[in-house]
């Protein structure tokens, strides 16, 4: 068939010549770059789609990673608007109320605390809208949802707004504040409708009653409490105490970014115990807590120090990188002169997350165990806790070296984590029994957390000495004493 109607008896048709017929690669050229086109602005699309999203779960500046310090008794994490860097040496931890005329007297003292210590403080914001304050709760639910859809810096203006303007607070003025972040206005809106934001917000406040912040301003300068708004000197002078503490934290080996975890516990729990200001010197004291219950520790398969028809068996869950496990030892080295017939020791492995020597450290104690038996175990034992903080991977094979050990058995212990399970089941137990910090000693059975006085161990001791006798007495044999003490049997 022809392209054109066309006579053969003509020389030509009565139009002209036909033209050329054309080809087909023209128009498959077409087709193809059309759909290269399309395909390109589908996956930019997708791209723009993305970069929203993760515009929205922004972090804070100098904080992208996600990150916890879940650890600590007033827990922070990149869920929380930052102002600072991840490893400031001092944190406040702020729980405030939009509305509160008090909490914005308060924020220009922050800020010129931010001025006179650059990174080593970094302030974190906890939502506690009080219930009198009809605008609190919908101006904290508007501020997560900027920092949700539009990261930790439009938060930080839109807090300041919002303290700028604590007469004016309404949903008008957050979405016009919104929007000036560039946040998308039907989202937002939609958002404060459906109330998207206000799970976080009652997490904060439930957080508050937990750690006391009853009123607001409340602060938290690395677990210490600071309520109202406190003058300048106030800050200063609680951080001027900090943050060589902090700075001696991490020269015994704690990673900047795990300073506060640390601090925040010491501080929280020395309060507890009514030591509203600790010393530089000060040891870590756990709260006190009814040291009579009974906790049955099991202790097959640990180390064990003393004979065993000891009457008194001491549990220690500890950390060889924890400075406070470290002066323990005073005490139990005591207990072991003055107790040599009637106190036995049992060591548990709990290396906190944030030493990062601890664990390596553990790995050459057992390796040392598995090598020269329990015995080995104690040697490697002392001599960690009389090189701490010097726990580099390097100290480690010296330590080794010292006790004859296989160098290259104890370099695979710890550089495959050979004994990682065991170590596992002591946290898990230790943890099971509310051992959260090191060191944690149970004394035939009760608890007795940090690196309490000497005399607070040999208190314990004597009082379970008798029980123990009377148990014997009672027709327990001695290979049964600690189970039978402690309710494992």
């Amino acid at each position: 068939m022809q392209p054109y109607p066309y006579n053969p008896n003509q020389s030509q048709p009565p139009w002209g010549p036909p033209p050329p017929q054309k080809s087909n690669t023209g128009l498959i050229v077409g087709i193809v770059v059309g759909v290269l086109l399309l395909f390109f602005v589908f996956i930019g699309g997708i791209g723009a789609v993305v970069f929203m999203r993760g515009k929205g779960k922004a972090r804070p500046t100098g904080a992208t990673a996600i990150w916890s310090d879940a650890a600590s008794p007033i827990p922070v994490s990149s869920d929380d608007p930052m102002r600072g860097e991840r490893d400031a040496l001092v944190t406040i931890v702020l729980f405030s109320d939009f509305q509160c005329p008090f909490c914005g007297r308060l924020e220009p003292t922050l800020e010129s605390v931010r001025t006179r210590y650059g990174r080593d403080v970094r302030v974190i914001w906890k939502n506690q809208p009080l219930s009198f304050h009809q605008n609190a709760k919908p101006a904290a639910e508007a501020a997560e949802g900027v920092f949700e859809l539009a990261g930790n810096d439009a938060f930080w203006r839109f807090h300041d707004r919002c303290f700028a303007n604590q007469m004016s607070l309404s949903q008008s003025n957050y979405e016009a504040w919104a929007r000036s972040e560039g946040v998308d206005a039907t989202t937002f809106s939609r958002g404060l409708s459906s109330h998207r934001w206000q799970m976080k917000v009652d997490d904060d406040s439930a957080l508050a009653t937990r750690v006391g912040a009853t009123g607001t301003p409340t602060a938290f300068v690395n677990g210490i409490k600071v309520s109202g708004a406190q003058p300048l000197t106030v800050f200063e002078k609680t951080i001027d105490e900090e943050l060589p503490k902090a700075r001696s934290a991490v020269a015994s080996g704690t990673t900047r970014d795990h300073v506060y975890v640390e601090r925040s516990r010491i501080n929280y729990a020395l309060a507890a115990t009514g030591t509203a200001t600790p010393t530089t010197t000060a040891t870590y004291v756990a709260p006190d807590l009814d040291d009579t219950k009974i906790y049955p520790v099991p202790i097959a398969g640990s180390p064990v120090r003393g004979p065993a028809s000891a009457l008194v068996t001491i549990v220690e869950f500890g950390d060889y990188q924890c400075p406070f496990c470290k002066r323990a030892e005073d005490s139990m080295s005591r207990l072991r002169l003055e107790y040599p017939t009637e106190v036995r020791f049992v060591f548990k492995q709990q290396p906190l997350s944030f030493h990062v020597h601890a664990e390596p450290a553990a790995e050459l104690a057992l390796e040392a165990r598995a090598e020269k038996g329990d015995a080995g175990y104690w040697i490697a034992h002392d001599r960690l806790y009389a090189s701490n903080p010097a726990l580099e991977n390097s100290n480690l094979l010296d330590i080794a070296r010292g006790m004859g050990l296989d160098e290259g058995r104890v370099s695979t212990a710890i550089l495959a984590h050979k004994y990682k399970a065991t170590i596992d089941v002591d946290s898990k137990v230790g943890n099971g029994f509310g051992a959260q910090g090191t060191p944690t000693f149970f004394i035939n059975g009760r608890k007795l957390g940090g690196a309490q006085p000497y005399d607070k161990f040999k208190r314990m001791v004597d009082e379970e000495i008798p029980k123990a006798k009377a148990k014997l007495a009672s027709g327990t044999p001695k290979s049964a004493l600690y189970e039978a003490l402690v309710g494992l049997q």
